[in-house]
């Protein structure tokens, strides 16, 4: 009762504005309207369609919880070059349904964000996968590690280049910071998009290089291939 007070006394002053359609917020909405959210959730993969059916050289399995589409494609945009990290929150409840469905069937020694750059940290500010597995970790049993995987050298833009360009453009691109730490261990790496799957493939092959037995992936959102 006394939260919802101070709400309507901030509202009052701070009106809060939808982060997609910038219509007002009720008292009880938090980041996107209703009408938006329903819009949102509907773009969530049903739990057996989820899993992308795709073999990969050194991922053993996919998971993703978005279909990369509007208003997703919009938020993510925010989040990533208008330093909104904040609207992750709004993905949250599916991300955190499949990442418990996940952990829950298989067994993780540890949860790891696919790093970017540090030169993109500094300008960016933040890492969204490292932000997106922070929001899932109170609630999952593996633990979180930052460091274990680092990236060595900035990867030029991707955008053009097919899928054995792109597994090129990615090659030596991942460094391990622990090694003895990697070894008969099983992990669960945290993406914000899978498009291919060349960039957290890399990191598969780099943690498998040092001994890893199993190296899965969970994506907020995966691109929708037209016919």
């Amino acid at each position: 009762m006394l939260r919802n007070y101070k709400e309507s006394f901030i509202r009052l002053f701070y009106p809060a504005a939808c982060a997609l359609c910038s219509e007002m917020l009720d008292l009880e909405e938090r980041i996107l309207c209703a009408g938006c959210a329903r819009t949102l959730n509907d773009l969530v993969w049903p739990l057996d369609e989820a899993w992308v059916e795709e073999r990969f050289e050194s991922l053993d399995h996919v998971w993703a919880v978005f279909a990369y589409r509007s208003p997703f494609k919009e938020l993510l945009h925010d989040v990533k070059y208008a330093r909104k990290d904040h609207l992750l929150k709004a993905c949250r409840g599916p991300a955190l349904s499949l990442a418990q469905a996940i952990t829950s069937d298989h067994a993780y020694d540890a949860i790891l964000p696919i790093p970017i750059h540090r030169l993109k940290l500094i300008k960016r500010h933040f890492n969204q996968a490292e932000v997106l597995a922070e929001l899932l970790d109170p609630e999952l049993t593996p633990p979180l590690a930052r460091s274990l995987l680092i990236k060595r050298h900035p990867i030029p833009s991707q955008t053009f280049l097919n899928h054995e360009e792109r597994a090129i453009n990615v090659y030596g691109a991942f460094k391990v910071r622990r090694p003895k730490k990697i070894a008969g261990r099983a992990f669960l790496l945290i993406d914000d998009v899978f498009t291919t799957g060349a960039t957290a493939d890399e990191a598969a092959r780099t943690l498998k290089s040092h001994g890893a037995r199993r190296v899965d992936l969970l994506a907020l959102a995966r691109t929708v291939r037209t016919s």
